[in-house]
């Protein structure tokens, strides 16, 4: 009998501690926020991603948030087709990253440089909006904060977001063509081969 009770006792102990298990379980899903909301394109701001005023976005744009950021401007442009054609944003880096490869100056607008680096869209962040803007590849440009609403003020830049790609080097352009050399070299001795078996 007592052996009997003993097992009954553990049989509930364990599945207290079950139960516990699952409540905070369940609190901790509770508690994780997925950014699938977290950015959407602001209506009626986005005459189109190449002109002076870009797109305004609402929310934050982060390396985390860039495919959302595509999927909700791809989106937008589905329903507005003046806004320009679908992006595909390469996450480089913020202006306030450790690290950041360029300057930039003043608070809420100036100029920006990044050498090195061909720069494709841009996102001018401030409050809790960000401005994008798509532009021919380039180093360096101007910025600004007009674009995102604050009243009679400008808003203070939160930061710049880099979207692009590296600028190669001398010495990877010179192996690109010097491989691209050897290929054609190697197909022009084939050639020959084939050409010489054939007569």
């Amino acid at each position: 009998m007592r052996h009997r009770d003993s097992y009954v006792q553990a049989v509930k102990g364990e599945q207290e501690m079950q139960s516990k298990f699952l409540v905070v379980a369940g609190l901790l899903a509770l508690s994780i926020t997925t950014p699938s909301n977290a950015v959407s394109v602001v209506d009626g701001s986005c005459a189109s991603i190449t002109g002076a005023n870009g797109c305004l976005f609402s929310g934050t744009i982060t390396a985390a948030t860039t495919a959302d950021t595509n999927n909700k401007f791809n989106l937008y442009n589905d329903t507005h087709p003046g806004a320009g054609a679908n992006i595909n944003l390469q996450y480089l880096f913020k202006s306030d990253s450790v690290g950041f490869p360029g300057s930039f100056t003043s608070t809420t607008s100036g100029t920006w440089s990044v050498p090195g680096y061909n720069i494709r869209y841009l996102a001018v962040a401030a409050g809790a909006n960000y401005a994008l803007y798509r532009f021919p590849q380039t180093s360096s440009g101007t910025w600004s904060t007009a674009d995102i609403p604050h009243g009679a003020n400008l808003r203070e830049l939160r930061d710049l977001v880099f979207f692009g790609a590296a600028v190669p080097e001398p010495a990877s352009w010179m192996m690109m063509i010097t491989g691209l050399g050897l290929v054609g070299a190697a197909t022009r001795n084939r050639r020959r081969s084939l050409a010489a078996v054939a007569a």
